[in-house]
């Protein structure tokens, strides 16, 4: 078979190398490779095991409601626990003096859940997430307090603590109309954060 002017060039810079029938075969093969390992990979995905701290209420309600489990619910954990503690005034930080806790805690669940105060309050979450290969410690602490209670515009004021939850913003004013609220807990490894539980 003849072409007049000559054989047909390679199209663009990029054919001479790759020929266009190759390209569609080697996107497919790249993909395979680095999404078989995630596909046949036993558990639940790294992300659907970070445990997340949900924040809840409705307006004018007498407590701010907590519930923590996994980003999928269905993830078990081998400990979980929830410390609340009430404090005297807001100040926009969180204090590390004068705390009374009340703890929740639980072995192998899927979730817990606490309540506190619509006042000054620090909330402190930890959950362990057990494999054969080991556990992984998550953690975080978060203070809050409810503005403007019971009034249209009811919402929270909220900061994370710097200690227990390092490397996490949250957004400092969040309208109770919105919640719930998710939010994630660091990963700790297998150390755990620094000072252990309250």
């Amino acid at each position: 078979m003849s072409f007049p002017g000559g054989r047909p060039r390679a199209i663009g810079r990029l054919g001479a190398y790759a020929p266009v029938p190759f390209v569609g075969a080697a996107a497919i093969l790249v993909a395979l490779i680095i999404f078989t390992p995630v596909l046949l990979a036993s558990g639940p995905s790294p992300l659907a095991v970070r445990p997340e701290l949900v924040i809840y209420r409705v307006t004018g309600a007498p407590t701010v409601l907590y519930y923590l489990h996994g980003v999928d619910p269905t993830v078990p954990y081998g400990r979980l626990l929830l410390g609340v503690a009430s404090f005297g005034s807001w100040t926009g930080a969180c204090p590390t003096t004068g705390l009374s806790w009340s703890n929740e805690s639980a072995d192998n669940v899927l979730e817990l859940g606490a309540e506190g105060s619509t006042g000054p309050t620090l909330i402190y979450a930890y959950a362990v997430y057990n494999t054969t290969a080991g556990s992984t410690i998550y953690a975080g602490a978060f203070a809050l307090v409810v503005d403007h209670l019971g009034q249209s515009d009811e919402g929270l004021s909220l900061v994370p603590c710097a200690a227990a939850t390092p490397g996490v913003t949250v957004p400092s004013s969040w309208s109770t109309a919105n919640l719930p609220l998710p939010l994630l807990l660091v990963d700790y490894g297998t150390a755990g954060p620094p000072g252990g539980t309250p």
